[in-house]
């Protein structure tokens, strides 16, 4: 019989908490059982398996960062939401760049931030069918930084990492203006 005070957004929440406090490669059944202060096999009353628990905790994340976004209406606008996501809580960033089961891709939060993205990209006069390759361009360029910045790689040098974010925005920009279908062989 599942505990009164365990459910399943009851360990999501806890194991957010984990994640924050150890990081994503922390999070465990056992590590979460600990943290709630019941044995392991409690959990499966409320949870299936860790990767459904990971699901629940990236879906927990995609809201987040999509409260976070609002209705960012251009592409500058929305990285930096992203970027205040990621500076203000790095290891759930980290977390969301792990792989995702294929259900987690159609969640309603992962949906409104991807048509975010793709509306953050109504400035551009982009070719048509290029698109998807532009939101995987613009995506990864955005990732990568923030996984970078989150993880204090940049630490190591004086300058502040503002200037290079953006400048980085800025070369996305400039890279958007002129997106081609030109094959480069």
């Amino acid at each position: 019989m599942p505990r009164a005070n365990l459910s399943p957004d009851a360990l999501t929440r806890a194991a957010l908490d984990l994640i924050d406090t150890d990081g994503p490669g922390a999070l465990s059944m056992s590590a979460l059982a600990r943290s709630v202060g019941v044995q392991t096999a409690s959990l499966y009353a409320h949870v299936r398996d860790l990767a459904a628990l990971r699901s629940a905790v990236q879906a927990a994340i995609f809201h987040e960062l999509a409260d976070t976004i609002g209705d960012a209406a251009t592409l500058r606008a929305l990285a930096n939401a992203q970027r205040t996501y990621a500076l203000a809580h790095p290891a759930r960033w980290a977390m969301i760049s792990q792989p995702v089961e294929r259900d987690e891709i159609t969640e309603p939060a992962a949906s409104r931030i991807s048509a975010l993205v793709v509306g953050s990209l109504g400035d551009y006069d982009l070719p048509e069918g290029e698109t998807v390759h532009a939101v995987r361009f613009a995506s990864a360029t955005i990732a990568g930084y923030l996984a970078l910045e989150s993880a204090s790689s940049f630490a190591h040098r004086d300058e502040a990492t503002d200037t290079s974010w953006s400048r980085a925005l800025d070369a996305l920009d400039r890279a958007l203006r002129t997106w081609t279908t030109k094959d480069p062989s």
